[in-house]
């Protein structure tokens, strides 16, 4: 296992490196060039890694606890089951990413791309995720219990069975999703939009059952 903790790595080139089990804990690793590296198991925790490059790089099992990871490109990146508790990953690119069983807890989110990314059972809860775009992305049994998700565009996602419990969705799009039993309950759903989105079992916010269309909550 290498380690690289502490060390200043401000735009090293990692491409294509096996980096697995790698100790990158507290390490300065903005802008490095980790494109195509393997980091599966690898310890990130409390890393400020601003503007670096992860794309189809794998990263599953990582542990990137606490994080900088503000506008990292994280393209078709493999990240299933890692650790960004209460990371900061504004402005951060997930297009085609495998996040599946992700931990995003707490995480500032604010303005990510997501747009085509699979995200099954990920854990987004009380994540800041204003403005997120997550287009098309697959979304089936996510968390996003308290998560700020005001003005987060959803069109064409597949959100079944997502849990979006006491969430804040002011001005969220919905627009084209699937929303198969998705739980809405406690919601905060002002001037969200769900036209043309499919609800079947899907539980509003005052607990009643939606199965037909609506454009908005609570219906004209």
């Amino acid at each position: 296992m290498e380690s690289f903790r502490g060390l200043a790595l401000k735009g090293k080139n990692f491409r294509q490196a096996n980096l697995r089990a790698a100790d990158f804990t507290g390490a300065d690793i903005r802008e490095a060039d980790f494109w195509g590296a393997d980091l599966t198991g690898a310890n990130m925790s409390g890393a400020n890694a601003r503007l670096a490059t992860f794309q189809g790089t794998i990263l599953v099992g990582a542990n990137c606890t606490e994080g900088n990871f503000w506008g990292v490109n994280f393209k078709v990146a493999r990240l299933q089951d890692t650790v960004f508790l209460r990371c900061n990953m504004s402005q951060a690119e997930f297009p085609g990413a495998h996040c599946d069983r992700a931990n995003f807890s707490e995480a500032n989110l604010w303005h990510a791309i997501f747009r085509l990314a699979v995200l099954k059972d990920a854990n987004l809860g009380k994540a800041e995720m204003g403005s997120a775009k997550m287009e098309q992305s697959v979304l089936d049994g996510a968390n996003f219990r308290e998560a700020d998700l005001s003005s987060a565009t959803f069109r064409g996602a597949s959100l079944k069975g997502a849990d979006f419990t006491a969430a804040t969705l002011r001005d969220t799009g919905f627009r084209e999703a699937i929303l198969t039993r998705a739980d809405f309950r406690e919601a905060d759903l002002k001037d969200a939009s769900f036209r043309d989105a499919q609800l079947e079992s899907t539980v509003m916010p005052d607990g009643t059952i939606e199965a037909g269309p609506i454009d908005f909550w609570p219906p004209n």
